[in-house]
């Protein structure tokens, strides 16, 4: 069944997208969330329908944006989602019957849906943010003869691209570099079953449903407390940063959080490429993108962006294993790994690859 989503949805599906985005967005994101959500609402209907109800060869979008989170935050502009989806579908020359998210909050997505009077999908290439525009690609980056059509809108450059998946995600981060940090952006046409066999089927469900928990539970606490029982998560430390090192430069975001834990002393070090990639305790791995790790504040119940971290902020870190939440297949294709195995100059593969790490 479609559910026509409102307004008062809206907070849910920020506060889980963002503690599904990974560290990438916090509490700083929801100004932006807003105005895509508003314009969405001001253009026409937002339906959220299972997969299921359009034609396996049904030709559907991703709405999206390429670029770094710290690099070009303020140029995330609901027009230009729009008109890099009406360039793609004019240079693809087809209608689309639905549109996906990269991966959530995807607010993006909702816009297009409604805009385009299409229905959003709950799917996504991938139910937790990653960093790069290939981990998303539902497996397409080791499909080099598969090509599709990827389009990009920005204050300082429209661009269009056809090709296969590595060579046109490397082509839209070099222009979202050019533009400042960042483009709105769309892929595709792709068919509904490609989608539904390689995406993260229920994701923005999962979203909505993650979302309302934490809300529901009031207290910072509770909150908190509702996060980890929704999606299953294991606390890692309860403390305050003792180092943020992270910086932008070349499309990414890189460094590395440390926090100390209260109880226990120990420092936990969180590898960032865009998102927190993984978690080491006293040297040790204890988790590994695309494991999820997500930091909130323990006075207020508030996501925490890397962003938002610096030096004496209070925090809370949980992660949520890999294996507890929607995921595309693209996540598991060794190609995608080694652009951000190299930023980060850290082994992820090995982890993230392993069913049972």
């Amino acid at each position: 069944m479609s559910t026509v989503l409102t307004p008062a949805d809206i907070d849910a599906a920020i506060v889980g997208g963002t503690l599904l985005s990974a560290g990438g967005s916090g509490k700083g994101r929801a100004a932006k969330d807003k105005l895509f959500s508003g314009k969405a609402f001001a253009a026409g209907t937002v339906r959220l329908c299972p997969i299921d109800n359009v034609a396996p060869e049904a030709p559907i979008i991703i709405a999206t944006g390429v670029g770094a989170p710290g690099g070009g935050k303020h140029l995330a502009n609901p027009d230009h989602s729009v008109r890099a989806a009406r360039r793609l579908l004019e240079a693809a020359n087809v209608q689309a019957a639905g549109v996906i998210p990269g991966h959530v909050p995807g607010i993006y997505a909702w816009l297009l849906a409604a805009a385009l009077d299409i229905p959003l999908l709950d799917a996504a290439c991938n139910g937790r943010g990653h960093p790069t525009v290939k981990m998303g690609s539902l497996g397409l980056s080791s499909r080099p003869d598969v090509w599709l059509y990827q389009s990009g809108v920005g204050d300082n450059v429209e661009i269009t691209v056809q090709g296969n998946a590595v060579v046109t995600s490397a082509v839209m981060r070099v222009a979202a570099v050019q533009n400042g940090g960042m483009l709105m952006a769309a892929r595709g046409p792709l068919a509904a079953s490609l989608i539904r066999s390689a995406g993260a089927v229920g994701a923005i469900g999962y979203q909505l449903g993650l979302g309302r928990a934490v809300l529901e539970a009031g207290a910072p606490r509770a909150r908190i407390d509702a996060a980890m029982r929704f999606s299953k998560g294991r606390l890692l430390a309860e403390g305050s940063v003792v180092a943020n090192t992270v910086a932008y430069g070349d499309g990414f975001d890189v460094g590395s959080v440390t926090v100390r834990c209260a109880s226990t002393g120990r420092q936990v070090s969180l590898g960032v490429c865009n998102e927190f990639m993984l978690a080491d305790i006293d040297g040790k791995r204890i988790a590994t993108f695309p494991d999820l790790l997500a930091a909130m504040d323990p006075n207020t119940g508030e996501v925490l962006a890397i962003s938002e971290m610096p030096v004496g902020t209070p925090v809370t870190i949980f992660a949520v294993s890999k294996r507890d939440l929607p995921m595309g297949t693209g996540i598991f294709d060794p190609a995608v790994y080694p652009d951000v195995e190299r930023a980060l100059g850290a082994d992820l593969i090995r982890y993230a690859l392993d069913p049972e790490a």
